[in-house]
Formats: structure tokens, C-alpha cells, sequence
């Protein structure tokens, strides 16, 4: 059996319900694999919903899917990413293409920088704009939980909590978020490999609706908005006016 007809579960990890559940529920349509379900928690964490929904993982389930309220995606995203899973057996996490829900329209893909906060915790920064390609894979050392799919194995070899923040020597402010911690402790501590695909880009929602998109030159950020006549209007944003390259 192909991993793009195996079960699995879709999670909305949303600490605030229904607050654009109907909106991604909607775009999604009804153009999903064979055997996968829709698993929703609620509070005011983020991460103690990523949790739990990773604890309630059926016996059955080969795959996860991250999603969130403040997501939206096309028909055939999951599809195409389940069926990148089956041509790339290497591929342990895969990501699409998102950006940061507010300007500057960072990418949420990571490089690791070289250096260490004083605990000895690896510093991050967004991703050149210029290193994706304009179609296919490429391996990241880190990304956002936005759209992430990951593959069963991963979590099985994990011990619980599945996600939780870096914090600082005082245990106050947060170093690393717990996607970027997840993506970390997967690659340090089990060889697990995170890549991205150029072929999948995800709809952000902030001031706007924000998504990568390649021009046929470049890549940028694709901001939609409705206006009063219920129009939408579309602005290319190009890439020296989103990057920012360096900003953590």
C-alpha cells in the first residue's frame, strides 16, 4: 500500500476554534486521501494541543498533517505531499512553501547559523529567498509546524512531549519555538531528515492571505485581501521587499 492511500490524520492544532476552521475546511474540499480524518484540539497552547492530538494517534495512522486555524490550503496539497513522501523514501518531515503570517514575509524555513546561545542552543535564521528552487525538494534544518507532514516512524521513536519550547538559561523567554525545537531534537538525537517542497505552497492568514509564488523569475509573497465589493486583490511582493535575510 502507498503511503498516498494509507490512513492518517489531519490536525488542527487551534487555540482558537472556528476562528478560520470553516474557511480552511472549505478550501480544502473533499479532495483527500483514502482513509484519513480530521482530529481538532482546543486551548489556549499551541503546543499542549500538538501533543495531545500526537497522543490520540490511531493505531492505523502512517502519517500526521499539521494545520491550524490561521492556515488555508488548495485542493490536492496533502495528496501531492503524501505522494513526494512515496517517491522520496529519505524524506522523514516534509514542509510546502509558507511565509511568516505578518510582514516582513520571511519564510518559516530555517538554517542553522553556526553559533550557539550560551546553554550551548543552536541560533537559527530564515531562509534565503534565493536557495528555493523553483520546483522540487530541498532539505532545511528547521521549519514551522504550518502544513507539516509527518511520517509515523518519527513520532514513534519519540518520547512524549512531542513539542515543547527552548527556553533560556532562566527558563523564561522562549529561544526556539517548538516546531524549530521539534525539527532539532528529530535531527540531533534520531537522524530523521525535515526537506521542503517548492511543488506545495500554504495560504498564511494575518493582515492577509499570504503565500509564496514564483513569477517565473523569482520567488516572492502573494498577499490576497478582500475589498468592500467582496473582490479580491492580489500584490506580488518581490523578494528584496519581504526578505530581510538575517533577522531571526
Amino acid at each position: 500500500m502507498k503511503l498516498a492511500d494509507s490512513p492518517g490524520t489531519i490536525a488542527l492544532p487551534t487555540h482558537e476554534m472556528g476562528r478560520f476552521l470553516l474557511f480552511t475546511i472549505s478550501l480544502a474540499g473533499t479532495n483527500q486521501p483514502p482513509g484519513c480524518y480530521l482530529n481538532a484540539s482546543a486551548s489556549a497552547s499551541v503546543t499542549e494541543n500538538l501533543n495531545k492530538i500526537m497522543g490520540d494517534l490511531r493505531d492505523e495512522d502512517a502519517w500526521v498533517w499539521i494545520m491550524g486555524d490561521d492556515h488555508c490550503w488548495n485542493n490536492g496539497a496533502l495528496v501531492d505531499m503524501l505522494r513526494t513522501l512515496d517517491r522520496h523514501p529519505e524524506i522523514d518531515v516534509l514542509v510546502p512553501l509558507v511565509t511568516k503570517r505578518n510582514p516582513p514575509w520571511h519564510l518559516v524555513l530555517f538554517d542553522e547559523v553556526g553559533e550557539h546561545a550560551e546553554d550551548g542552543t543552536p541560533m537559527f535564521k530564515p531562509l534565503e529567498w534565493e536557495r528555493v528552487p523553483e520546483e522540487g525538494v530541498f532539505e532545511v534544518d528547521a521549519a514551522g509546524s504550518a502544513g507539516m507532514l509527518i511520517r509515523r516512524r518519527v513520532i514513534d521513536a519519540m518520547e512524549q512531549p512531542y513539542f515543547y519550547s527552548t527556553l533560556d538559561s532562566g527558563g523564561r523567554q522562549v529561544i526556539l519555538n517548538e516546531d524549530v525545537t521539534f525539527c532539532t531534537r528529530i535531527r540531533r538525537e534520531h537522524g530523521f531528515r525535515v526537506f521542503a517542497t517548492a511543488d506545495v505552497v500554504l495560504g498564511h492568514l494575518g493582515i492577509f492571505n499570504v503565500r509564496p509564488m514564483h513569477n517565473g523569475e523569482r520567488w516572492g509573497a502573494l498577499t490576497e485581501f478582500s475589498t468592500m465589493d467582496d473582490k479580491f486583490r492580489h500584490v506580488f511582493m518581490p523578494v528584496e521587499e519581504t526578505a530581510g535575510v538575517g533577522a531571526a
